[in-house]
């Protein structure tokens, strides 16, 4: 099969190994139990080799990992019942141990930040935080000689843009485990493994599912990598049921077609936010004036992605709580990734776990907007975010 992105979005994922049945539309299979006729086979299944008990293996789950996997470029893919529930699989194999250290970014989603804090403390490793689109961090994760580094390949709100090719080498150079959490670009946008993360890490219920119908988590890479994730699941139960395998599933058949115009809408609102004296800074990997674009235009491919941040000009949080009350045509949620355009105030949301303090390091400011830009015309788009900011702002 070609390996082109478009067709493997469509195509991958398609039938179960060892069936001649080709349906169109791969159907659900709801039951978490199967019985054999043959002992020797029912031994077997037990291994892994057939499906008997899904939490084990389980058919809809195994077509979406096949069909994650040949997206990322990567060898294999495990699939969880969330994006979080991915990122801790990724902590808990590496078992980490007292005075281990772990890097992360400082700007990057605050609830990742929480998690990796928290399973530290059990753990006794030590957490340092540090903006990795700066040029100096790789010779900082040089130094601080790590076991782990998780990245964000498009940093959550802020969209900085790291260049995961040199942190790869650097943990190389260290013996680091480089994993990336490359949910913003999607593996359209991004694929993280063959930049030399050794887990691409996504939230499936973003721009794979885009329907904001079904949560779900996938960690891609090697196949040995993948197999001790995959035993370690079949310990955790951390599983993704057949339905949202499924909902991800048919998301991605259409994941080109709609991540080419998020990111075309994108680039569009953020150019018309950019001329509005209401707007203090967009923040945006496709704009010129953006700090990271000349990585960006390296690291990410098919376009800058589907999101944007703003300042609203003298805003704070009354505000930007404001703001979210008086767009029409955008949903104030706290998600990213649907057909629809979804905005959110960062500080309250996204870097809601986050201290005051450690959001002062990042960045993260009181007047900061985070857009996930849709399917309508951006225009439209563009207007209902202006409208909305003019009236939050009328004093």
């Amino acid at each position: 099969m070609s390996t082109k992105r478009k067709t493997v979005a469509v195509h991958a994922g398609a039938q179960l190994t060892g069936s001649k049945s080709q349906p169109v539309v791969p159907p659900i299979h709801v039951s978490a139990v199967s019985f054999f006729d043959n002992s020797d086979e029912l031994d077997a299944a037990l291994d892994g080799k057939d499906y008997v008990y899904s939490r084990i293996a389980a058919p809809n789950a195994a077509l979406l990992e096949e069909a994650v996997a040949a997206l990322e470029g990567a060898e294999a893919c495990v699939a969880y019942a969330s994006g979080m529930a991915a990122l801790r699989a990724v902590f808990d194999v590496l078992n980490l141990k007292q005075g281990d250290v772990v890097v992360m970014p400082a700007d990057g989603y605050g609830v990742t930040r929480s998690l990796f804090k928290n399973l530290a403390v059990r753990t006794g490793a030590r957490i340092e935080a540090l903006i990795l689109s700066d040029a100096s961090a790789p010779e900082r994760i040089v130094a601080l000689r790590p076991k782990l580094v998780l990245a964000e390949s498009v940093t959550n709100p802020l969209l900085r843009v790291p260049d995961i090719r040199a942190l790869s080498r650097a943990c190389r150079e260290v013996g680091a485990a480089l994993a990336v959490d490359a949910t913003f670009p999607s593996p359209y946008g991004q694929r993280a493994c063959e930049l030399g993360a050794d887990y691409s890490i996504q939230s499936t219920t973003k721009w794979l599912n885009g329907h904001s119908d079904a949560l779900g988590g996938t960690v891609s890479g090697s196949r040995e990598k993948m197999a001790a994730l995959r035993a370690a699941r079949l310990l955790g139960g951390d599983v993704l049921g057949p339905f949202e395998a499924w909902l991800t599933l048919r998301g991605v058949r259409t994941l080109p077609v709609r991540m080419k115009a998020h990111c075309e809408h994108a680039l569009h609102v953020a150019k018309r936010l950019s001329e509005s004296p209401l707007v203090a800074r967009v923040h945006y990997p496709g704009l010129p004036e953006h700090p990271d674009h000349a990585v960006a235009k390296q690291v990410l491919e098919g376009g800058f992605g589907g999101m944007v941040a703003f300042d609203i000009k003298g805003a704070g949080r009354p505000d930007c709580f404001r703001f979210l009350e008086k767009v029409k045509l955008a949903r104030a949620a706290p998600s990213l990734g649907d057909v629809c355009t979804l905005v959110m105030h960062a500080a309250s949301a996204s870097a809601r776990r986050m201290t005051p303090e450690e959001r002062q390091a990042a960045g993260i400011g009181e007047s900061l907007i985070r857009v996930s830009v849709g399917l309508e015309d951006p225009d439209d788009i563009a207007d209902d975010l202006l409208a909305a900011v003019a009236e939050a702002m009328q004093r």
